[in-house]
């Protein structure tokens, strides 16, 4: 989801460090319920959307 602003002034929005924020992104971490919570948050979105956007696209995946 682009939100038109930096990695960095997200993660900070997230409260998450921005290394490992780039790290999730990349996929080389996978985030805890709480930093999903987080990231949420920062979305601005309830982390049931969040959640049910990503069941969607790893379905699209299979």
């Amino acid at each position: 989801m682009k939100q038109g602003i930096a990695q960095d002034q997200f993660a900070l929005l997230a409260n998450v460090d921005r290394s490992y924020y780039g790290k999730l992104e990349r996929g080389e971490r996978q985030p805890s319920l709480a930093l999903m919570l987080r990231i949420a948050g920062g979305l601005g979105l309830p982390a049931s959307e969040v959640l049910a956007r990503v069941e969607r696209l790893l379905a699209g995946a299979v």
